[in-house]
């Protein structure tokens, strides 16, 4: 019998009552794909980027990062794919922007 130590990593910027975006209005920007190959959808609505993927039960958010009004999308979208590449490589307590879900 094999026995496993599961260490479970305390969130950084996780939100203890998750909300959900309201996406009703939101615009697809398209996949985004890090490094470690993994990939997100990402979607635009007024005052954030929100980030998931897409299954046959609609869309599973897995965060989001807040706009800035001095930014433009493509800089927002570069702050996003900079802290997703430093959440997978070196864990939540490391990225600076992005709020996470548990299913993160």
């Amino acid at each position: 019998m094999r026995t496993f130590l599961i260490h479970k990593q305390k969130p950084f910027q996780t939100m203890k009552t998750w909300e959900l975006s309201d996406i009703r209005y939101a615009g697809n920007l398209g996949t985004l794909e890090i490094e470690s190959g993994e990939y997100f959808e990402v979607l635009e609505t007024e005052t954030k980027l929100v980030f998931g993927s897409a299954c046959n039960a609609g869309f599973l958010e897995s965060g989001f990062i807040m706009r800035e009004d001095c930014e433009s999308l493509d800089e927002t979208l570069q702050e996003l794919h900079a802290d997703l590449e430093t959440f997978y490589r070196d864990g939540r307590g490391s990225v600076s922007r992005i709020v996470c879900n548990e299913r993160m």
